[in-house]
């Protein structure tokens, strides 16, 4: 009986060292925030992305690092900055409809970098995503929502903590920041559905809405 108790204690300290850096990133978001005019860090396709442009605001790159997650640690080998290339268990959320409603309806030329988006564009801070748990094997920095759910989906990570099978079993629940700051675990799959917190519009919110079975 001790082991299995030890178990869970573990677990359960590990999740709270996890959710810890993800509230210090999402502290991270809000300095740069008030540095840029209110405007998010903008989707960066090559280079500085998120990891390198925040770096200011938490510079110890292990921060990007959450305990439970095996591959993380590795980081990899690259001419990225070492933000970039630093381990890294956490995605940002592309805002991928908030900024293309604002360029109405378009997408970027090909090769134009992403304009950057206001906070304010965000009017449910306290159930937008803004940071959440990235598969082990993912290299995405952005989680990129689209009409096929299958594109991003491999790239989420939604039961690191707390399941009965392990890290992507369908009981558990992941960490994720909102953009009010708060951190709070969501349980597999209800942070994609009835509503899909990754997204800012309303359409996308109820559209793009992801429902699996448990």
């Amino acid at each position: 009986m001790l082991l299995p108790a030890l178990s869970r204690a573990k677990g359960s300290a590990q999740r709270v060292a996890c959710a810890s850096k993800l509230r210090q990133l999402g502290l991270a978001l809000r300095l740069y925030t008030l540095d840029h005019d209110g405007r998010m860090p903008p989707r960066a396709l090559f280079t500085n992305r998120w990891p390198a442009q925040l770096q200011a605001y938490y510079s110890d790159p292990s921060l990007l690092r959450c305990p439970t997650d095996p591959e993380a640690a590795k980081g990899v080998s690259s001419t990225l900055p070492v933000p970039d290339a630093a381990g890294r268990s956490y995605l940002m959320n592309g805002f991928q409809d908030a900024v293309v409603a604002r360029l109405g309806g378009r997408e970027p030329a090909k090769g134009m970098p992403w304009p950057s988006l206001q906070e304010a564009a965000i009017v449910k801070p306290t159930d937008t995503i803004v940071f959440g748990e990235k598969a082990s094997m993912s290299s995405q920095f952005y989680l990129v929502l689209g009409m096929d759910a299958a594109a991003y989906l491999s790239d989420l990570e939604e039961s690191r903590h707390g399941g009965s099978k392990g890290a992507s079993s369908t009981d558990g629940g992941s960490n994720y920041t909102f953009a009010d700051g708060s951190v709070r675990r969501v349980g597999y799959g209800d942070a994609l559905c009835p509503i899909n917190l990754w997204a800012v519009t309303e359409q996308w919110r109820t559209d793009y809405g992801v429902c699996r079975p448990h």
